[in-house]
């Protein structure tokens, strides 16, 4: 289903007949680019697991948006999505140990932001994913990845979109949405099993939950 065009680019609901070719392009995406996976040197194969162990989930919510080139018809841009009152597959946390600290950094963002709030199915969208390919500039897919998601969210009577950004690149794009850092884990004092195992990262401070109100 088309939601939206923009130069030369279609965005779409995701459908399970681009499961593969999203997660193979979202796992080269975050080897890249994404701080806490290129920190734990997560191997894409185990990456592109993840994705797909979504795929029921993504498919029941129609929340997950992709980028498609028209000329060519490829995907390359993916903004993964889910109802953040909803827990994922059980599968997910048996992905392997490399995966540890990442549920680690999250479950404690996480937990921070939930405590004292009443979370109802169908309310709070969560930003999970945002993965370009790294060859596609100057569309502004990112940008319209994002909004064209939120727009999905809000139609489908979402009210809030709360996204755990990684990155320089994914907090900027937030706020320019007009997200709101709520909490923040500096990379360089987080400790998983009496390890700071991110404090190789440079460039980034930290992981922070941000939220916006979509109505």
């Amino acid at each position: 289903m088309v939601l939206n065009e923009a130069e030369g680019v279609q965005y779409e609901l995701f459908d399970i007949s681009d499961l593969h070719e999203m997660a193979v392009m979202t796992a080269e995406a975050f080897a890249r680019y994404e701080p806490i996976t290129t920190a734990l040197s997560i191997p894409s194969e185990d990456f592109i697991d993840f994705v797909k162990l979504r795929w029921t989930k993504a498919e029941q919510e129609e929340l997950t948006v992709i980028a498609r080139n028209q000329d060519t018809n490829q995907i390359i841009g993916a903004m993964v999505a889910d109802d953040f009152a909803l827990e994922p597959p059980e599968e997910i946390r048996h992905l392997g140990d490399n995966f540890g600290p990442v549920w680690a950094i999250l479950d404690d963002l996480d937990s921070q932001y939930k405590q004292g709030r009443i979370l109802p199915k169908g309310e709070y969208l969560h930003l999970l994913l945002l993965a370009v390919d790294h060859r596609q500039t100057g569309k502004n897919v990112a940008k319209n990845l994002l909004k064209t998601c939120l727009e999905n969210g809000a139609g489908k009577g979402y009210r809030t979109g709360v996204a755990e950004a990684t990155g320089l690149v994914s907090q900027h794009i937030c706020r320019k949405f007009g997200f709101v850092d709520r909490f923040e884990i500096p990379y360089k004092t987080f400790t998983f099993q009496g390890k700071r195992v991110f404090e190789s990262i440079e460039g980034h401070r930290s992981i922070i939950l941000m939220d916006k109100a979509l109505v």
